[in-house]
């Protein structure tokens, strides 16, 4: 069973709703886009609940739209569970439209229908289930009202084939196009082949969606088609415009405007946090607050952790003088160091922008830092990667896609090199925080900030682009379930329980190895030069080769190799240093695949090599002008 709906419409939450955060997370076959799985038994029946990426309307222009595409018609499919924004009725039955005519059986999931009232929109439900003749069910996710309802519908609509006509759907609304568009869908339909409905592939062929080709017996079918439409010389646009138009006139039936005689709050925030002045000015000051509340916060849950750890490692202290014994240890030390510094961060980082995105105001963070942007050359879209960025490179860097140009798209890539990851938050905050103090961990935000705009302004000279408009939706304000908060983190940082904590074990291990064998000296020598450079002890370039692998080992193994006494082993100003080092540059060599799967092995590794070698300069230069006060 398939949910589908825009973004920003709650298809998570019903999700988490439906399901629970026990799901499954993983790209589809051959992307980089991520689709979420989860199977529960409801009434003897197991099913497969998918939630697939959020999408304006089903194309191939995106990678999103594409893996919805293939999930919807490639896919064995019991039924699909659009979710509707009553606050823009007009522009969600758009894609209904679209679904209704590849005749999947289909259930309209009404989100938002007290908001919509509380903005003096009345929708007619009744109605509205009538035009369509598809079961309409009123939801609210965070509260959970109408979600059994839901299930019953759904058990009823997609299992029960007693509900279902004689070619296995229910007749749906069907969009009526001009007597010349319709007569080339007839003529097309002659030609197609397989189980999707003729009319829907010949409408999918006429807007030039070439998956859908491979269904036509004869493609010549398609020409001959076309002859007949020289009054739609832009036959895809028209065919959209059309269904745009029914999708407008079946709002308009259903919606009544209640006129309000109070201003709404709402405005009057979005007077405030839009406002030219006072908006980018809100901005940083949360910012900083956040910043805050992630090192008090973190600090106190690592100082737990980190007590529970070290008592827990003492226990072996009884087997550490064997050779098995120390590299046990040595696992156990880089796993409990993991837990300690980067396991807190981690997850209070996506509760903190979990619980901003829930509440409405993320998006009103992304305008006004649009208006910085321009000032260094970028575009406004530029700032829906750049904060990906900061829970995870990888997939940020395919988000550069939503930039027109390549040249956007590598610039703004280039940029991911100052913006720091949750990973290298974590070490930030768990590292430079907790053994240097909070001011300390400022000024590696604050370096890494500097050292940015100055790579900004000067790639700015070498890559010239035209700045462009942002586009943004601008969700209501609404109050966050936290428990919905919650399950979104899980889900979001279940890749870091499950891949990296066995990872920092394991590099724990190779180190103790190294250790035992006497090969520790012979690594660290050839890169003996960089941490002079750097003012740090030789034994650091262990932990910051390590982190290029995955940048979640650099705190675990830093602890390896110097122990948990940080404070003791370094001063604060290399503590800064290493700090500084270990988060500017492209940060692992995942995010070095996904780049040159983007721009090509040449161009990812070029800047790759250029950012750490320019991260090291910075580090050090900064370092020996410190040291001269």
């Amino acid at each position: 069973m398939l949910l589908i709906g825009q973004p920003n419409v709650g298809k998570s939450s019903l999700f988490n709703a439906l399901v629970g955060p026990k799901v499954t997370v993983s790209n589809y076959p051959g992307t980089t886009v991520e689709v979420i799985k989860a199977k529960k038994k409801i009434n003897n029946t197991e099913i497969e609940f998918v939630d697939t990426p959020g999408i304006y309307s089903i194309s191939d222009r995106t990678e999103e739209e594409k893996v919805t595409e293939s999930v919807l018609f490639e896919e064995e499919v019991d039924g699909a569970i659009i979710i509707v924004d009553a606050l823009s009725l007009e522009r969600s039955l758009y894609i209904v439209l679209q679904i209704l005519e590849a005749e999947i059986p289909v259930i309209i999931a009404l989100n938002f229908l007290e908001d919509a009232q509380k903005r003096g929109i009345k929708i007619d439900c009744e109605k509205l289930e009538k035009l369509l003749n598809v079961p309409i069910v009123s939801i609210n996710p965070l509260t959970k009202k109408g979600i059994n309802k839901l299930v019953e519908v759904a058990l009823k609509e997609f299992f029960e084939p007693t509900r279902r006509i004689e070619d296995g759907t229910r007749q749906g609304f069907k969009v009526k196009y001009d007597d010349h568009i319709e007569k080339a869908i007839n003529k097309i339909s002659t030609e197609v082949e397989g189980k999707l409905p003729k009319r829907f592939i010949a409408i999918r062929v006429l807007e030039e969606d070439e998956d859908f080709y491979k269904y036509l017996k004869d493609k010549r079918v398609v020409r001959e088609a076309k002859e007949g439409l020289q009054e739609h010389p832009k036959i895809a646009e028209d065919i959209s415009i059309t269904r745009y138009g029914t999708a407008s006139f079946i709002a308009s039936k259903v919606t009544q405007i209640i006129p309000l005689k109070k201003e709404k709050s709402e405005r009057k925030i979005d007077r405030i946090l839009l406002h030219k002045i006072w908006g980018p000015l809100i901005t940083f000051l949360s910012l900083l607050a956040i910043f805050a509340i992630l090192l008090w916060l973190g600090n106190l849950t690592q100082e737990v952790l980190m007590g529970l750890t070290e008592k827990f490692l003492s226990s072996f202290d009884a087997v550490e003088h064997s050779i098995i014994g120390m590299v046990l240890i040595q696992g156990l030390t880089g796993l409990a160091g993991g837990i300690s510094i980067a396991l807190p961060y981690v997850f209070l980082f996506y509760f903190l922008l979990g619980l901003l995105e829930d509440v409405g105001i993320l998006s009103r963070f992304i305008v006004n830092t649009e208006r910085f942007l321009k000032k260094i050359g970028l575009p406004g879209k530029s700032f829906i990667p750049l904060l990906l960025g900061l829970g995870c490179t990888a997939p940020a860097i395919r988000a550069t896609r939503v930039l027109s140009s390549k040249k956007e798209q590598f610039r703004t890539a280039s940029l991911f090199a100052f913006v720091p990851c949750s990973s290298r938050i974590a070490i930030i905050m768990g590292i430079v925080g907790f053994y240097g103090g909070g001011l300390l961990a400022f000024s590696v935000f604050a370096t890494s900030i500097v050292a940015g705009l100055i790579w900004a302004f000067g790639i700015k000279k070498f890559i010239q682009i035209k700045n462009e408009p942002l586009l943004l939706e601008l969700p209501p304000y609404r109050r966050p379930l936290l428990k919905n908060v919650f399950a979104k983190s899980w889900i979001r940082m279940k890749d870091f329980v499950y891949l990296v904590i066995p990872l920092l074990a394991l590099g724990g291990m190779a180190y103790g190895v190294l250790e035992i064998t006497g090969l520790t000296n012979i690594i660290i020598e050839p890169f003996s030069p960089i941490t002079r450079w750097l003012g740090l002890p030789a034994v650091t370039i262990i932990p910051l080769v390590f982190g290029f692998l995955q940048k979640d080992l650099t705190g675990a193994m830093l602890i390896s190799v110097i122990g948990s006494e940080i404070s003791l082993a370094l001063t604060p100003i290399q503590i800064y240093t290493f700090g500084v080092a270990s988060t500017i540059g492209i940060p692992c060599i995942i995010a070095l695949g996904m780049l040159i799967n983007e721009f090509g092995f040449k161009k990812a590794t070029v800047l790759t090599i250029t950012s750490i070698i320019y991260g090291f300069l910075f580090a050090g230069l900064v370092w020996r002008i410190i040291s001269i006060f």
